[in-house]
């Protein structure tokens, strides 16, 4: 079963015929969210989600900026959920998501499309 079609992500039911999923763009903004983010307690992940919301908002941004920014604002609210029921830093070793990624990618040979 693929992923429901997601407008801001780009995620599709692979059935669907819509886009594979993440871009080069998306990845790389996951992945600099996830560095920044590393070390961060839950309050100040709060506050760059925030900031990555407002940004992700602004009118000014459009094309790849824009993308990326989503991109940013989506990953900062996936980091802050799972930060929620723990306390402590972020840490992306102890990320279910991140730790499924890197599962998903040695079962695959390190070749998975879906790398967030």
């Amino acid at each position: 079963m693929g992923f429901d079609h997601v407008p801001d992500t780009g995620f599709a039911d692979d059935d669907a015929g819509g886009p594979a999923g993440p871009t080069p763009e998306e990845h790389a903004a996951w992945a600099d969210v996830r560095r920044r983010a590393t070390g961060m307690t839950h309050h100040e992940a709060k506050a760059a989600r925030e900031e990555a919301r407002a940004a992700a908002r602004s009118r000014s941004l459009t094309g790849p900026d824009a993308v990326r920014a989503r991109a940013e604002a989506e990953e900062w609210e996936r980091v802050t959920e799972s930060m929620a029921d723990h306390a402590g830093p972020y840490d992306p070793r102890c990320d279910p998501f991140v730790q499924g990624e890197e599962a998903a990618r040695a079962d695959h040979g390190g070749r998975s499309s879906r790398n967030r």
